[in-house]
């Protein structure tokens, strides 16, 4: 394997290398996005919850009744933001799964070709040296 080779995979692996990084970054706000969308989604819950505690009297049951259906929309609306940050985390995570297994494909490759390499070249001295001890030896042993 030549040395180019050798130099195209290395080239190769600081490609895969910035992908799989990318990917990470990529992840890291899908999951901070995940986090927030459930954070809201907790703050709707509470908010209904507080204000049905806090319903007292025909007065305070009426406003909470005629409050309610916006709060399940904003509630709704909040899962949804849950459900397709989830998804957008899958996904994310998907391609950060892909990227890792380019990058240590490509490692292993690089890997191999190196010990190719270390091997051949050993080859080669091992060769060279006994070129040089058949031309030492006398010729008429």
């Amino acid at each position: 394997m030549s040395s180019a080779r050798i130099r195209s995979l290395k080239a190769l692996i600081r490609v895969r290398k910035k992908e799989v990084d990318e990917a990470r970054a990529g992840m890291s706000r899908a999951l901070a996005a995940e986090n927030a969308a459930m954070t809201e989604l907790e703050r709707q819950l509470t908010q209904i919850e507080v204000e049905r505690d806090e319903a007292e009297g025909d007065a305070g049951r009426e406003t909470f009744r005629l409050w309610l259906p916006v709060a399940q929309e904003n509630l709704a609306r909040a899962e949804d933001v849950v459900r397709k940050t989830r998804n957008d985390s899958m996904r994310v995570r998907e391609e950060l799964i892909q990227a890792n297994a380019a990058f240590k494909a490509a490692q292993t490759l690089l890997d191999k070709r190196e010990e190719e390499e270390r091997v051949l070249q050993a080859r080669r001295e091992q060769a060279e040296l006994d070129d040089l001890a058949r031309r030492a030896r006398p010729f008429f042993l």
